[in-house]
């Protein structure tokens, strides 16, 4: 790869930015944001390419629609709120099965579709609708399941495993 004098820059394993001052091949004179200087050699940097503000604001936008979503190699999910589900007015007693029957749904479409993986977003909570959800999952063969990302509050997601061969549809 080849750098230029004034060009930002990382190192590898380095928090930070520098700038490139002089180059010296196989090294490089970098300056920090507080004016100190390092000698690195040219094979730790890497280039800093600038990001416009509606790349991340797209990103975000996408980000935001927690619905039902696969973007290039994400795995496919499903968030269970009811917000997101658009199904937040209902009656209470009406709404877990309205949330298990979008679930269902989910699933198939994802076994239609031969994914390997899902994400089922649940919420912390009581922990009734993760229950109800792992007891759907327990009822088919071919379907694996853990906990998904852990927070502060504790576990608010399943990630559920399909082996193709086995699963049939709900």
């Amino acid at each position: 790869m080849t750098f230029k004098i004034g060009e930002s820059v990382s190192l590898l394993q380095e928090v930070g930015y520098y700038t490139i001052i002089q180059i010296n091949d196989p090294f490089a004179i970098v300056q920090d944001a507080h004016g100190f200087e390092y000698q690195v050699k040219l094979t730790s940097l890497i280039k800093r390419i600038p990001v416009s503000g509606n790349v991340v604001n797209k990103e975000l936008t996408e980000a935001a629609n927690p619905k039902k979503k696969q973007v290039g190699s994400a795995i496919p999910t499903l968030d269970l709120h009811a917000v997101a589900l658009g199904i937040d007015r209902m009656p209470p007693h009406e709404l877990l099965e309205k949330k298990l029957y979008h679930c269902r749904v989910f699933l198939n479409q994802c076994i239609e579709k031969r994914q390997t993986k899902v994400l089922i977003i649940h919420g912390v909570g009581e922990g009734k609708l993760k229950s109800a959800v792992r007891k759907l999952l327990q009822s088919k063969p071919g379907i694996s399941y853990h906990d998904g990302n852990y927070s502060v509050r504790g576990v608010g997601s399943t990630i559920v495993e399909f082996r193709l061969s086995e699963v049939r549809k709900f």
